[in-house]
């Protein structure tokens, strides 16, 4: 199994009696030589696969929670797309630091599930703008199996939704500039409410 199918296998696994698979057939709206719009049909949730990605599937679960699964065919990279619709807080008034506060806790996560020296690379962080939406990005480092890993996340917060792309367990070693700018061309595209 894939690194980040594990971790995500691991990470879903309380809500698995929860799950209803989505057919993601209904979430491809349109194939263009960009790419491929994907849209939600029941949330206001869209964003744009540029070519050699594919929505592989998807599922929907907890409270009003879906995650959508694609891949990028040439480098075989993994990457989720989790969103919540509509939110189940009151929109936070310091946004910035409610972003920071899922930073934060998706470290957390990330240890309880069996990476105790999981950490955000400070250098990496960065406050940005999705859709006209705030949003921050940051690398979070550690190590699987003895070999040192590198997730990617940019997280999202708009007024009746929040949305969190993550991929997991690129190798170290690989050019990570390189894939967060490739990524950052379907992270950016994302439309959100």
């Amino acid at each position: 199994m894939r690194p980040f199918l594990a971790l995500a296998a691991l990470a879903l696994a309380p809500l698995a009696a929860a799950q209803t698979a989505i057919d993601v057939t209904t979430f491809i709206k349109a194939t263009f030589a960009g790419g491929t719009l994907i849209q939600d049909p029941d949330a206001p949730v869209s964003f744009q696969l540029t070519p050699g990605w594919v929505l592989r599937n998807g599922s929907r679960w907890g409270n009003h929670e879906t995650t959508l699964s694609f891949g990028e065919t040439q480098s075989g990279a993994e990457v989720a797309l989790y969103y919540q619709y509509p939110l189940q807080a009151p929109y936070p008034k310091d946004v910035s630091a409610a972003l920071v506060g899922g930073m934060n806790a998706k470290v957390r996560q990330r240890q309880k599930e069996g990476f105790p020296d999981y950490h955000v690379v400070p250098e990496s962080v960065q406050a940005r703008q999705v859709g006209g939406q705030p949003a921050l990005s940051f690398l979070g480092g550690f190590n699987q199996a003895g070999q040192p890993r590198v997730e990617y996340m940019v997280r999202v917060l708009g007024k009746s939704t929040k949305a969190h792309f993550f991929v997991i367990g690129i190798p170290a070693t690989e050019d990570i500039n390189a894939f967060c700018q490739r990524f950052d061309q379907i992270a950016l595209s994302l439309l959100i409410q």
